[in-house]
């Protein structure tokens, strides 16, 4: 079976917004740097592929995941770009047995 955390990994490493939203859910929690609110699918994937836009990925290195739990899974990234490096973690949710993506955040690492 594919690893649902290694394929957003590779979404996100490669800057693919449009295959990454289809691991959201129908609404997502997002924290971008300051940023923070409750999006559509669409409205989060606009709101990731202009902030890769601005920072283009050039290594991402899984930092902790926890995927021991049958209803969710817990990652945490550190996402390299051309400019800084951030931290990213997400929540996934078990719905209908597919892991969707519930929460989603991206903080500088200072």
């Amino acid at each position: 079976m594919n690893d649902v955390i290694d394929d957003i990994s590779s979404c996100i490493k490669s800057a693919n917004t449009k295959e990454l939203s289809k691991y959201f859910s129908s609404t997502v929690s997002m924290t971008l740097l300051n940023d923070e609110g409750i999006y559509s699918r669409v409205q989060a994937e606009i709101i990731l592929r202009d902030f890769f836009g601005r920072n283009t990925p050039t290594n991402v290195k899984m930092a902790h995941r926890l995927d021991s739990n049958p209803n969710f899974r817990y990652v945490v990234l550190n996402l390299e770009t051309s400019k800084d490096t951030f931290r990213v973690s997400y929540k996934l949710t078990n719905n209908d047995n597919t892991f969707q993506v519930t929460e989603f955040r991206v903080e500088p690492i200072y």
